[in-house]
């Protein structure tokens, strides 16, 4: 059976499932200004925290270079049933992965499984395990030994150091659908940017090459995917040109569409230009709090340590709101 037999089911079951439950209602604009408030003082908690790493230019100009590639000023709103068919017609599906954001890894699930239904045989491309555990790899998806010995094995806490609880299912949902896993980056070693994403696209096509009937989901930090020079474009100049491009790291495109809607439920797909679309993987505010959270965790921080305090609570949008985010603060 085809994927296209299959758009009204996945459309309900495989990539709405990342969607938090239904809001029910539309927002205020005073609870628009709210959120975005919010947003902003995580942003420069997070600000204030990295101010403490010794900054990378190399780093910076690769943001620089991926947000403005993603800078869209009209996005066009899409459908789950118009995203399932552009992933289905490409052969190399490229997914950005927010590192400290469980929805984002709940993404990679949920395409994985949209891909799998289509006739054509897929493999999954990961960021997070170097490559010299191909073996090892190979063998847990052979069954040949449990995930908590793989975690072990692979050094994933060493190298990688998220969690193990959202990534590892990852590697699950493979090893269910029978997914071979493709491993193509370099770990235990320093390399550029640049040089990380010549070494990936050229064992991604090598790959192709040799299985000219297989495609491809290859999920990587959203920085290495969008840019010139960035991985997409040099696996296009190595002639992987059949691509969808899928990335969660375009806030201001969250903000306009919600603006256009005024409700958090329909903000769910978007085409930013040609091959590019947003994918909510988290709202800017869920993706804030997480890597806050990250960071404070790595750095010692508390609560008490920031002038502003802003919580669980606070991220979620709010039915008919009319108080600020000053007047709600008033009462903590």
């Amino acid at each position: 059976m085809t994927c296209k037999k299959l758009i009204l089911p996945l459309l309900l079951t495989v990539l709405l499932i990342h969607i938090a439950p239904a809001f029910g209602s539309k927002i205020s604009k005073t609870e628009l200004d709210r959120l975005r408030m919010v947003d902003k003082l995580l942003k420069a908690q997070i600000g204030e925290m990295e101010s403490e790493f010794k900054a990378s230019p190399a780093l910076d100009k690769y943001r620089v270079e991926y947000l403005a590639t993603v800078a869209c000023k009209t996005p066009k709103a899409f459908s789950a049933a118009q995203i399932a068919k552009i992933i289905d017609q490409a052969r190399f599906v490229f997914l950005g992965d927010e590192h400290t954001t469980a929805e984002s890894q709940k993404n990679t699930i949920n395409v994985l499984n949209l891909m799998k239904r289509n006739s054509r045989p897929v493999t999954l491309v990961l960021e997070w395990i170097d490559e010299s555990h191909q073996e090892v790899i190979n063998q847990f998806l052979e069954g040949k030994f449990s995930g908590t010995e793989l975690r072990k094995k692979i050094a994933f806490d060493k190298d990688w150091g998220f969690s193990w609880a959202d990534y590892s299912k990852v590697l699950a949902s493979a090893k269910k659908l029978k997914v071979p896993v493709l491993l193509v980056e370099r770990l235990k070693k320093r390399h550029s940017l640049s040089e990380r994403d010549t070494h990936i696209a050229g064992k991604i096509a090598e790959d192709a090459n040799k299985n000219e009937h297989m495609r491809y989901l290859t999920v990587y930090g959203e920085y290495h995917l969008l840019g010139p020079g960035h991985l997409t474009e040099k696996c296009s100049k190595l002639g992987l040109k059949s691509q969808a491009i899928l990335v969660g790291d375009a806030p201001e495109v969250y903000w306009k569409l919600l603006a256009q809607t005024m409700d958090p439920d329909q903000v769910e797909f978007a085409q930013l230009k040609g091959n590019v679309y947003f994918i909510r993987n988290g709202t800017p505010l869920e993706r804030s709090m997480s890597y806050r959270n990250y960071l404070m965790k790595i750095l010692g921080y508390k609560a008490s340590d920031f002038e502003d305090r802003v919580g669980a609570t606070d991220i979620i949008p709010k039915a008919g709101a009319a108080a600020s985010f000053d007047e709600l603060h008033q009462t903590r």
